[in-house]
């Protein structure tokens, strides 16, 4: 799965390049590229590892699935111990088309030629949206020990609830994968068309659908719980919004020299953001 997810960015890149250009208009937002696009690349490149790190760290053993209590779960969140094995399988699936058809979506500005003519700009801006997003999965999925919801039910069997990738339920990274992109998509497309009011509003509650679905089918590949998925879109839709979002602020009130940096050390599980300002 994150194989599928990394190569799906890398899809992304061709499709904008053979789009038409148009130099008319202004530029909605300042980009750095001589920093942001490497810097966000590299990011990227080292987020594919870094998934691998987190699944190891996220081990667990029997003897810890047996100390897990049923009780110990909110009440909110509960209710998904209790879905039905059977399905994981076809929900896992699922869930997967609506993440790759997320991830994809973005490659729609191309269709506009208003838009399509910033195209290296707006890989740029996604990338970095994306690093933005990862940046706080990783700094919570590592520090956080949340087993998922499939290791407390007994009725599945022990093999199915140990070994790696266990017990990294928080927050759910495929719900904010999802919403940073299909949420970038709704912002850059209102930012160029300068749409306003309940118009943006329906945009944004479609922008939400595909990410909602996958976190539903999720849950029902026990996965996640209730609160990860909640968490996840509000992380990934904060990423698709407001990293935009800076970049426009950024341009209006010409900081020339602003520059925002993701970091993440696949070894040892540093992750962070820089920024910084050239006088």
């Amino acid at each position: 799965m994150k194989t599928c997810i990394f190569f799906s960015y890398l899809l992304l890149l061709p499709l904008f390049l053979h789009a038409q250009t148009d130099t008319t208009d202004r530029k909605v937002y300042r980009m750095y590229l001589k920093y942001e696009l490497p810097g966000s690349l590299a990011f990227m490149t080292g987020s594919f590892f870094g998934f691998k790190a987190l699944d190891r760290a996220s081990v667990m053993s029997e003897s810890d699935v047996l100390k897990l209590n049923r009780a110990d779960v909110n009440g909110f969140d509960r209710p998904v111990i209790d879905y039905n094995p059977a399905g994981f399988t076809k929900a896992e699936g699922r869930s997967d088309f609506f993440l790759n058809f997320s991830i994809a979506s973005p490659v729609l500005l191309a269709l506009d030629k208003r838009i399509r003519k910033d195209w290296l700009d707006l890989v740029t801006l996604y990338l970095v949206s994306h690093a933005v997003d990862n940046t706080l999965y990783f700094a919570a999925a590592f520090p956080v020990r949340r087993a998922r919801p499939l290791t407390y039910n007994p009725d599945i069997p022990m093999s199915f609830r140990t070994g790696e990738a266990r017990s990294n339920s928080f927050f759910s990274g495929h719900v904010s994968f999802s919403a940073t992109s299909t949420f970038f998509l709704v912002k850059v497309f209102t930012d160029y068309h300068h749409i306003k009011g309940w118009q943006r509003v329906g945009l944004y509650t479609a922008a939400a659908i595909p990410p909602a679905m996958v976190g539903y089918y999720r849950m029902h590949a026990g996965k996640h719980f209730k609160t990860d998925v909640l968490l996840g879109l509000v992380i990934g839709g904060a990423s698709g919004i407001l990293v935009p979002e800076l970049h426009r602020k950024w341009k209006e009130k010409q900081h020339q020299h602003l520059s925002l940096q993701p970091y993440f050390n696949p070894y040892g599980g540093a992750t962070g953001l820089s920024m910084s300002y050239r006088f």
